[in-house]
């Protein structure tokens, strides 16, 4: 079985941690929540998160759809 690269396993964690924070930032900051409620796609999403300091792909964010929050949402549309 091969092992992951460097620059893959640094990627996952870099990942990792971008979720946690956003996850931590969506907790504290409910008008952040409710304008993250409001996007209608990864893209759009990935940006806002961006402005705020975070940088997530917009694939890594659907992978994450419907968990970022206890009510299980956003879950945008593939």
């Amino acid at each position: 079985m091969a092992s992951p690269d460097r620059s893959s396993t640094q990627t996952a964690v870099a990942t990792t941690a971008a979720l946690h924070q956003l996850k931590e930032r969506l907790q504290q900051e409910p008008e952040f929540a409710r304008a993250l409620h409001a996007i209608d796609s990864t893209e759009a999403a990935a940006r806002l998160i961006a402005e705020h300091g975070i940088q997530l792909t917009p694939e890594a964010l659907w992978r994450q759809r419907g968990t970022l929050v206890p009510d299980g949402q956003p879950t945008w549309r593939g």
